[in-house]
Order: C-alpha cells, then structure tokens, then sequence
C-alpha cells in the first residue's frame, strides 16, 4: 500500500513535469484522466513538495495544476459538468453570477470606448452614468467571493487542493483591488483632467475585462469542475447551499 501511495504522488510529479514540456498533449489528458479520481491530499503536496524541489516556483506549479485537473475534467468529458447541473445547485447558481459578470464587462468595455472616442463630458453625462451603474453591479461581487473563498474552496483544500485554491483567491484580491481603483477613479472624475481621466480609464478597463474572464473561466472549468468530481455527495452540497444562503447571493442586487 504503502508502494502504492508513493507511485501516485510520483506519477502525478511526473505528469507535471511533461505537461511543463507540452509533448503529447493526448497522452497526457488521458493520464491526468485517469489518475485525477486516485488522488489524495497527501499525493498532491508530495508532488508538489518534488516539483518545488527540483527547481519549480509555486507558481509555475499551481499552474501545471491547473493545466493537469483541466486536462483530466476535459478528457472525462465533464468541462461543461457546472452548465449540465440543476438550476437549484449552488453551483449552478454561482455559474449564473459569472454570466452577468461577464455581461457588465462587457458593458465596460464598450463604455470606456465611448468615452475614450469623446474630447470632453460633462459630470452628468450619460457615459458616466452608465459607468457608474456598471461599477454599481460590478461591486456584488463582493458577496460572490465570499462564498468562494470562505465555503466552496475550503472544501477543496481538505482535499489537498490548496495551492489551487490560494491562486484563485490571490486573483480575488487583485480583481476586487482593480474594480475599487475604478470606482475612485470615477469618484475622482470631477477633480482630474478630461485626459488623465481617460488614459487612467482605458488601463483599468483593458486589465479588469481579459483578467476577469480568464478568472472565471479558471474557476468553472477548472476549480468547480474538480470540486464537482471530488465529491458527488448531495449531503455535501446541500450543507454548502445552506452556509450560501446565510451570506446572500450578489444576483438580489441586480
């Protein structure tokens, strides 16, 4: 047994490592495949303890983590498992709020075109409405981090998934830091020039919409793929919705 546990982390270390060198991408989805259901908390950290070891950041592997779960979901046929779930599972309902997150980024981004295109507004112009709408919803996501964080990822990290989790939860900070930039600079609107305004706009804008959505991708297709796979218990899932409810969920706002 004993044999048995140190060829996992050692297969998982190796798999790693190949995925680093991006040969045989097939070959190596059906590997992730297949040893993605085996693994256990302790398999992980000593793959991860090996790989930091032989001279990989912890970034470097939190991404090969990432590639190697998404892999494996991929393979599985379960990329899409969160889009496939009933529209009561707490899942499901976070899904939801990255749809209309997506749709304010969207809504972003063709606002700060508009005023990029203008010479000058006025205070109550209705661009600046409209941004400051946007920046209104764009803040719920306060609530949604909250349930991530504090409930869906701690269950992963019991499942040794742990340098994961705080990759996503460092992108957390970095997001929400990006969108209260925002709100200060449209607070601030009144004291800057017109320029400034814009150039400092157009930085945020084009950060905060690519950072996003490679955000919530991250953590659908990977993060709550892997949650969804690593423990199909309904009793689970039900507790987790309930501990969800307690904090609120941002779409009220909406």
């Amino acid at each position: 047994m004993k044999t048995s546990k140190k060829d996992i982390s050692s297969k998982l270390a190796g798999l790693l490592v190949q995925i680093h060198k991006g040969k045989n991408r097939s070959v190596l989805r059906r590997e992730a495949c297949r040893l993605l259901s085996r693994l256990r908390p302790h398999d992980i950290a000593k793959a991860e303890h090996r790989l930091l070891k032989s001279g990989f950041s912890s970034e470097q592997i939190q991404q090969l983590c990432a590639a190697f779960v998404l892999m494996g979901v991929m393979e599985a046929g379960k990329a899409d498992i969160v889009r496939r779930l009933p529209d009561s599972h707490v899942l499901r309902k976070v899904a939801a709020e990255h749809d209309l997150f997506r749709c304010f980024l969207a809504e972003l981004e063709e606002v700060a075109e508009e005023i990029l295109q203008q010479s000058s507004l006025s205070p109550a112009s209705p661009e600046l409405m409209r941004l400051s709408h946007i920046l209104e919803h764009l803040q719920g996501m306060a609530e949604h981090i909250a349930r991530e964080d504090d409930v869906i990822f701690p269950m992963l990290k019991k499942q040794g998934w742990e340098s994961l989790c705080r990759s996503v939860e460092k992108e957390h900070l970095y997001l929400q830091i990006a969108v209260e930039d925002l709100l200060k600079l449209r607070m601030s609107f009144p004291n800057l020039s017109f320029r400034v305004f814009q150039n400092q706009l157009r930085s945020l804008a084009r950060y905060i919409g690519p950072a996003m959505r490679e955000h919530l991708f991250r953590e659908e297709y990977v993060l709550f793929a892997l949650a969804l796979t690593a423990s199909g218990d309904s009793s689970v899932w039900e507790s987790i919705k309930a501990v969800c409810r307690d904090i609120d969920y941002c779409g009220v706002h909406l």
